[in-house]
């Protein structure tokens, strides 16, 4: 094959901006934070030295088994007036490895307050696909076929309106803030969006009519390309060479100054 499968970690404690990690990274693909809510100062004092080895995990599509996410390194990192454990503090981490959930669990910081997920993640082994189009394929298929985030350009698409076809059997929650399921719909069903999609608490939740609320990473927006791999694996050699077909195809028209510009980080470094 040509993604072969890598080390696995356990007990990584998660974080995210409910993005992939290139649409909120600086231009340098570096993401710098300012981590104040109780759970997230518990991964900071997880994670960070002297009782943990400096990484986090960025997740970038639903917090469950399958999904994918950005092993984190911290470069740089201080406490308020030194006082270690004590929120807010700053962090500043680059994109070290991918990996895929394996299994996630919330661990209860304090009572009443959303709890720290922590995982166990398997590392891609990723020789094989971190030179030119390789790293694209790559890409392509982390975000777009293996619930590794919704591209932003789906996002921009979903409006009061937006027809969402069901990628697999989906619940439909009672709202957009409500993890109490009403109703379910099977593969292929259609439900129409009432709004635009919003983060809620990591997921993203689009409200649909007549009521309810769906999850989009299990939906594809009416229009969008039909995924072209299999559930539940790593791509095939064929799946791979096909999208590396493409882009090759696509960057001889463009240029490649063109092509390596639209996957550069967007500035948005979050503090």
């Amino acid at each position: 094959r040509i993604a072969r499968r890598g080390l696995r970690l356990r007990g990584l404690p998660l974080f995210s901006l409910g993005e992939p990690w290139q649409d909120v990274a600086d231009g340098s693909g570096r993401l710098a934070l300012r981590l104040f809510e109780p759970r997230y100062v518990e991964l900071a004092r997880r994670a960070l030295p002297p009782r943990g080895e400096g990484r986090f995990g960025y997740w970038e599509g639903a917090p469950r088994a399958g999904s994918a996410g950005v092993l984190a390194q911290v470069e740089d990192f201080s406490w308020p007036r030194g006082r270690e454990g004590a929120g807010p503090v700053l962090v500043t981490a680059r994109a070290a490895r991918r990996f895929r959930i394996l299994a996630v669990r919330g661990e209860e910081v304090a009572p009443g307050l959303p709890p720290l997920l922590v995982a166990s993640v398997q590392l891609l082994a990723e020789e094989d696909l971190m030179r030119g189009f390789g790293r694209e394929a790559w890409d392509f298929w982390m975000r777009e076929e293996a619930g590794g985030g919704v591209p932003r350009r789906r996002l921009d698409g979903v409006a009061a309106g937006t027809q969402l076809i069901a990628k697999r059997g989906a619940p439909i929650f009672e709202s957009p803030d409500s993890w109490s399921a009403s109703g379910a719909v099977l593969p292929g069903a259609r439900v129409v969006a009432a709004g635009p999609p919003r983060v809620v608490e990591g997921y993203l939740m689009v409200p649909v009519a007549p009521a309810g609320a769906v999850e989009l990473t299990l939906f594809s927006p009416e229009g969008a390309p039909a995924p072209g791999a299999e559930e539940g694996g790593l791509p095939s050699e064929e799946d791979v060479r096909a999208v590396l077909e493409s882009l090759q195809t696509r960057t001889v028209s463009a240029g490649d100054g063109e092509a390596h510009g639209r996957r550069r980080g967007r500035g948005k470094g979050r503090h």
